[in-house]
């Protein structure tokens, strides 16, 4: 009897907690998995959505949405009127800041989409070459826009030049004394092609120059490690029959680099120290000698070496800095003054580049 009554009481508070919990159906939901923002006048902009309408031949159509307001905010709740179905957030892969809404500030779209607890703090966000809304009108791949621009970004992290970056690690930097954030660069090739095209810098939360993607590899090495990679080396003093340079391609790079900062002195010295090892897949000289593999260290060292100190003397001219030199010295300075280390100090560092490049093996060689 006593069993019967308590199976009875489970039952009703199942049937009455299962009452208080509204059910969603994902195809009666608009599910976000893009986002974009441009600057349409000094206080409007223009949010985006993009979401994938899945077809009974399951196919699958990226669908668009974009309304205008003078806030994130209203945008949001602009769009939501626009809506014939509930949208949200929850599988939000992407968020494409237009270049012009980079150079007034991007801390608003950061802040919004932290204080959204459906979205998780990988998101990837990033600037584009043009309108964001641009960007998300495509048609990439075969599994939706956002998972097309979320792969990617994670390919050329994981395999190519493009640091690791995401939300989370933009907003750590920007609130960090001593360091500067920066985001990707993507821009569209064609309807159904993207490309990442380089770095955003920013001061503050204001986009205030760019790397190029053929400079990437060198600004990795310097705010991050290179697990799997390559880079081609061209050899000055070397050429071809036809007259062209001769090249080595170096594979399986792997790289990594240690600051030591000299705190005492003024002006502050900082030594970077960067260790490469790598692979030769191909070389369009005659012959690979031991010797020749030794020229291709050294130049691929002065290289890394020359395109280094060329980008943190940019650092330093318009005020950013990625790398965080300003962090390590937070920590290793006791009552650390970030206005007069930002005025003073590290205008003047003294940077000293150190590169070492190894060759483990170049295939067959002479």
């Amino acid at each position: 009897m006593k069993k019967v009554l308590v199976c009875g009481i489970a039952m009703v508070l199942s049937f009455l907690s299962s009452g208080c919990v509204e059910r969603e159906i994902l195809d009666d939901l608009y599910i976000e998995t893009g986002k974009g923002y441009d600057l349409v006048e000094d206080n409007t902009i223009r949010g985006t959505a993009m979401f994938p309408v899945y077809k009974p031949d399951k196919s699958i159509e990226n669908m668009t949405l974009s309304a205008e307001a003078t806030s994130t905010r209203e945008v949001l709740e602009t769009l939501a009127r626009m809506s014939q179905q509930p949208l949200v957030r929850g599988g939000l892969d992407a968020v494409v800041i237009g270049e012009e809404l980079a150079k007034k500030g991007v801390i608003d779209i950061a802040d919004s989409l932290q204080r959204d607890p459906s979205i998780g703090a990988r998101v990837y966000m990033m600037v584009s070459k043009g309108d964001a809304r641009e960007i998300l009108q495509g048609q990439y791949g075969i599994r939706g826009n956002g998972m097309y621009i979320s792969n990617l970004l994670k390919q050329n992290i994981k395999r190519r030049e493009l640091p690791e970056t995401n939300l989370h690690m933009f907003l750590f930097d920007y609130y960090q004394l001593g360091q500067t954030p920066y985001l990707p660069i993507i821009r569209k090739i064609s309807d159904n092609t993207l490309k990442v095209d380089g770095i955003a810098l920013f001061h503050k939360d204001k986009m205030v120059d760019t790397i190029p993607a053929e400079d990437m590899f060198f600004f990795k090495i310097l705010v991050d490690k290179i697990s799997e990679g390559s880079h081609v080396v061209r050899l000055d003093q070397e050429q071809k029959r036809d007259g062209q340079k001769v090249e080595a391609s170096i594979t399986s790079l792997k790289a990594k680099h240690k600051i030591k900062v000299t705190y005492k002195k003024n002006p502050v010295k900082v030594t970077i120290k960067i260790k490469i090892k790598g692979i030769i897949k191909e070389y369009t000289g005659e012959r690979l000698t031991p010797k020749k593999i030794t020229d291709i260290e050294k130049t691929m060292e002065k290289d890394i070496e020359d395109k280094a100190m060329q980008m943190l003397t940019k650092f330093q001219k318009i005020g950013v800095d990625p790398i965080g030199i300003g962090q390590i010295q937070k920590h290793g300075v006791r009552g650390f003054d970030i206005k007069e280390w930002e005025s003073k100090l590290y205008p003047n560092v003294q940077f000293n580049v150190e590169p070492d490049v190894k060759i483990v093996e170049g295939g067959t060689v002479e």
